[in-house]
């Protein structure tokens, strides 16, 4: 049976950790499991209002996860490349999406295309009632393959 290694970011993600008992992600084997992450900034704990900023900074915090992760588990990372061009599998959870169906839609779309421009990852995107932290309106998980 193969062990199981979990890392956080530092800030939001450490205080995470040790306050709620929760990783940001985990390797096994050749696969990265990113949990979810929003688009708070993990330093400064600020979150934007604007969905936009939220999903700009999503993606962010998901690309310095991988980057992170993969340094800490020893694992090459290439050079002028992002932790995004990797990733096989996108899962978006919008609080309100029945409002904002077409506005999600083409935002997803452009950070998608941004930060994944030499492949087309699988996606999924729901639309949920809340999230735990009430200023939060988006929230991510990833899969990413390591070569």
């Amino acid at each position: 049976m193969s062990s199981f290694n979990y890392y956080s970011l530092p800030g939001f993600g450490e205080e995470c950790r040790e306050k709620y008992g929760f990783s940001d992600a985990c390797i096994i084997g050749e696969r990265l499991v990113i949990t979810g992450q929003t688009g708070i900034d993990p330093l400064t704990r600020v979150t934007s209002p604007d969905i936009e900023a939220q999903i700009a900074q999503a993606f962010h915090n998901i690309d310095e996860l991988i980057i992170h992760t993969l340094a800490q588990a020893g694992h090459a990372t290439k050079d002028k490349g992002t932790g995004w061009d990797n990733v096989v599998k996108l899962r978006a959870y919008f609080v309100g999406l029945s409002t904002m169906r077409d506005q999600a839609r083409q935002l997803m779309v452009q950070y998608i295309r941004q930060w994944c421009p030499r492949h087309q990852p699988l996606f999924t995107m729901v639309g949920i009632e809340s999230l735990p932290f009430p200023e939060h309106r988006v929230e991510f998980e990833v899969d990413v393959w390591i070569p």
